[in-house]
C-alpha cells in the first residue's frame, strides 16, 4: 500500500514538474472550487470518479457559469486624470508597450446546464448524466501586428504577421453527457468515465491571417497584399448577396436545427487511503466536433492580389460643407473583391479545450476537508484539429479549504498561485458558498479569481451560481476534530 501511495505521489510531482510551461499569459479562470467539496455534485464535473460524499443522489437543475480572461487589469491600462481639462486620458502607446510583454489574448466561455442527474449505490457504483450549452470564444491580437504600429512603418516595407494562426474563434453548441464510475473490491481505486455528444449550433473562426503592407515616405500610397484563411458553419449559410456583399442567411426550418455532430470523453481516477483522497482526471480529451452543416471556407480570389491605396482628395468629396462619402463604398467594394468563398464538402474538425486535474485532499472528519489542485488546460484541445501547428496551455495551483457546518452550510476558500509568463501572482483568491435551506434544496454561488483581492487588477474571473436537488445523508452528530486526528 505505500508503494501505491509513493507511486501516486511522485505521478502527481511529475505532472506539476512538466507542465508549468507558461502560455503567452494566458490565465485559467475556471479554477475548481469545487473540486474537493464535501457535497456539491459539480465535484462528479472535473472528474468522473468523484461523488459528494454527502449525498446518496442528486439532480442538478439550473446553473450558469461564466468566465473571462483579460490581458490587463484596469489597474494595468494606466489611466491618468487630467485635471485642467477635467477628463480622464490613456496612454497608448504605453498600453500598447505593455502589451507588447503580455500579449493581447482575450476569452470567454459560457456554460449553462439544464438538466443533469446522479445516484451512487453503497458509493460502489455511480451513475451520472447530464445536458446543457456552451459557448467558446477566443481573440488572439498577434505580437508581430502591436510590434508594428508601436515601431512605425514610414518608408520602409513591413510583413505584418497576424499571428498567422488562431486568431479568433467561437463555438456554440449543447451537450449531452453519461457517465460511469466503479469502485474495484480489492483496492480503494475508483474508476470513472463519461462520454459527451455535442451538436455544434455555429461556428467561426479565423485560422490564418497574414499582412503585407508596404508605404511610401510621404504615405500617400499603401500597398496590400493579403493571404487569409476563415472558415463558417452551423445552421446560417454565408453566402454572397444580390448586392454584391456577403452574409448569413437561413433557408428552412428544418436547416436550421443544428446537425453538427462531435464528441469528447472525460476520464478519472481516485484512490482513497485513510483520510487521504489521491485522483487525477482529463476531461474533454477527443476531436471535438465535426461541422459539416454548411461548411465554408473564406479564402481571397488571389493570394497575390494588392490594393493601392492613394490617399483621399477631400476638394472632391466636400463641397458646400456637404461630405460625399461614396469614397467609402468604392473602398469596401475594393476590399470585398478579395473576398471569395469555397463550400467543403466533408466539412472539418474543429476542438475544443481539454482539461486535466491532478489532486489529494485529506478529511479531518466531517467538518474539515483540505485539498490541493493542479490544474492544466490545452485551450486548442490536446487533440489538435484546428489546422494549427499551435497549441497553448496554460496552468495553475490551487489549495482549498472546505468546511462544512450545521449540515446545512458548506464554505468553500480557494487560493491559487499562477505564472503568466512573467511574473508569479501568489493570492488569486475565490469562494464558494452552498446552502441546503430545506432537506434537499441546494443552492450555491461562487466567484474566483480576484487577483490580489484588489478589483482594479482582476484580469480573469469565473462567476458561477444555480440550483441542485439532493439527497443528503444522514450525518452523525458533528465534533470538532481532535490533533491526533490530524496528526
Amino acid at each position: 500500500m505505500k508503494q501505491i501511495l509513493l507511486t501516486l505521489a511522485m505521478a502527481l510531482l511529475l505532472i506539476g514538474a512538466t507542465l508549468t510551461t507558461p502560455a503567452n499569459a494566458q490565465r485559467i479562470t475556471d479554477n475548481a472550487v469545487f473540486y474537493h467539496s464535501i457535497r456539491s455534485p459539480w465535484s462528479n464535473a472535473y472528474n468522473p470518479a468523484l461523488f459528494p460524499r454527502s449525498s446518496g443522489w442528486y439532480v442538478t437543475t439550473a446553473k450558469t457559469s461564466m468566465q473571462l480572461s483579460m490581458p490587463l487589469s484596469y489597474d494595468e491600462l494606466g489611466l491618468t486624470v487630467d485635471e485642467e481639462r477635467g477628463v480622464t486620458v490613456l496612454n497608448v502607446n504605453d498600453l500598447l508597450t505593455k502589451l507588447r510583454t503580455t500579449g493581447c489574448n482575450f476569452y470567454n466561455n459560457n456554460d449553462i446546464n439544464l438538466l443533469g442527474f446522479g445516484f451512487t449505490s453503497n458509493e460502489q457504483f455511480h451513475f451520472t448524466a447530464s445536458a446543457g450549452m456552451k459557448t467558446l470564444t477566443s481573440f488572439n491580437v498577434p505580437l508581430g501586428f502591436i510590434d508594428f504600429i508601436t515601431q512605425g512603418n514610414l518608408n520602409e516595407s513591413r510583413h505584418v504577421e497576424f499571428g498567422a494562426k488562431d486568431i479568433f474563434s467561437n463555438q456554440i453548441f449543447a451537450y449531452a453527457s453519461l457517465g460511469l464510475a466503479f469502485k474495484l473490491p480489492a483496492i480503494p481505486l475508483t474508476l470513472g468515465g463519461r462520454i459527451n455528444i455535442l451538436d455544434g449550433v455555429s461556428a467561426l473562426s479565423i485560422d490564418n491571417l497574414s499582412i503585407n503592407l508596404h508605404t511610401e515616405e510621404d504615405v500617400s500610397v499603401m500597398r496590400l497584399t493579403s493571404d487569409y484563411l476563415m472558415h463558417t458553419a452551423g445552421a446560417a449559410q454565408f453566402k454572397k448577396n444580390n448586392n454584391g456583399g456577403y452574409d448569413f442567411s437561413f433557408k428552412t426550418l428544418k436547416e436550421m436545427v443544428p446537425l453538427n455532430i462531435g464528441y469528447t470523453f472525460d476520464l478519472g481516477a481516485k484512490f482513497e487511503i485513510s483520510i487521504w483522497d489521491f485522483s487525477l482526471s482529463i476531461v474533454d480529451l477527443g476531436p471535438g466536433i465535426r461541422w459539416r452543416q454548411n461548411p465554408t471556407a473564406i479564402v481571397p480570389k488571389q493570394k497575390d492580389i494588392s490594393i493601392s491605396f492613394s490617399g483621399i482628395d477631400l476638394s472632391s468629396i466636400m463641397n458646400q460643407g456637404v461630405i460625399d462619402t461614396s469614397f467609402i463604398g468604392r473602398l469596401k467594394d475594393s476590399l470585398l473583391a478579395m473576398i471569395d468563398y469555397t463550400e467543403e464538402e466533408s466539412g472539418y474538425w474543429y476542438s475544443i479545450p481539454t482539461r486535466m486535474y491532478a489532486g489529494v485532499s485529506a478529511s479531518v472528519g466531517e467538518f474539515l476537508r483540505l485539498g490541493y489542485l493542479f490544474q492544466g488546460q490545452w485551450y486548442n484541445g490536446w487533440i489538435n484539429n484546428h489546422r494549427s501547428d499551435t497549441n497553448h496551455f496554460a496552468c495553475n495551483h490551487t489549495l482549498s479549504a472546505h468546511l462544512n457546518l450545521f449540515n446545512w452550510l458548506e464554505l468553500s476558500l480557494v487560493n491559487s498561485f499562477t505564472f503568466d509568463g512573467q511574473h508569479f501572482t501568489l493570492l488569486n483568491p475565490g469562494c464558494a458558498l452552498t446552502l441546503s435551506p430545506g432537506k434537499q434544496t441546494q443552492l450555491f454561488a461562487a466567484i474566483e479569481y480576484l487577483s490580489n483581492m484588489n478589483p482594479e487588477k482582476i484580469k480573469a474571473a469565473h462567476f458561477m451560481f444555480g440550483i441542485n436537488v439532493v439527497g443528503l445523508k444522514k450525518l452523525e452528530k458533528q465534533q470538532l476534530p481532535k490533533i491526533q486526528s490530524v496528526l
